[in-house]
């Protein structure tokens, strides 16, 4: 499926799946689910806090032969945007959602390095990279 949600305009892949939708945002809804990302994202409190909801949301199809698996995002993404923003939700007496705990997900070492297990944004040394993918990176 095309992505054609204008708060996800910045995911650097254009296709995703609706099954894996209702895995991680069950039965909250997909406008709900962006609009409390979004509310994180105005409050500063991780720089790629709507990259993380987006890459939940709609996570990155991959096909893999006669297998096509979803791409969520790596568990040091999930503890990123957890550390940043967990402060400021406590703030306003509310706290990470539970739906959202970070163990639930890959961290980026527990396959071998061909293959993309997790989705995560990234910074090179000197370069300011816009997200990795263990084996592509789209610096600038």
């Amino acid at each position: 499926i095309n992505i054609t949600n204008s708060q996800c305009q910045m995911l650097p892949y254009n296709y995703t799946t609706i099954t894996s939708v209702l895995s991680i945002v069950k039965s909250i809804e997909m406008e709900k689910f962006l609009k409390f990302f979004s509310y994180l994202s105005r409050l500063s409190c991780y720089q790629h806090i709507m990259l993380f909801g987006c890459s939940l949301a709609l996570p990155e199809c991959i096909s893999d032969g006669d297998d096509s698996r979803d791409l969520l995002p790596c568990r040091t993404f999930c503890e990123a945007a957890k550390e940043g923003c967990e402060p400021v939700l406590g703030m306003v007496n509310a706290s990470w959602p539970e739906f959202l705990k970070c163990s639930q997900f890959q961290n980026e070492t527990e396959n071998d390095t061909t293959t993309r297990v997790c989705f995560s944004p990234h910074q090179e040394e000197g370069k300011q990279c816009m997200f990795s993918f263990l084996t592509v990176s789209l610096c600038s």
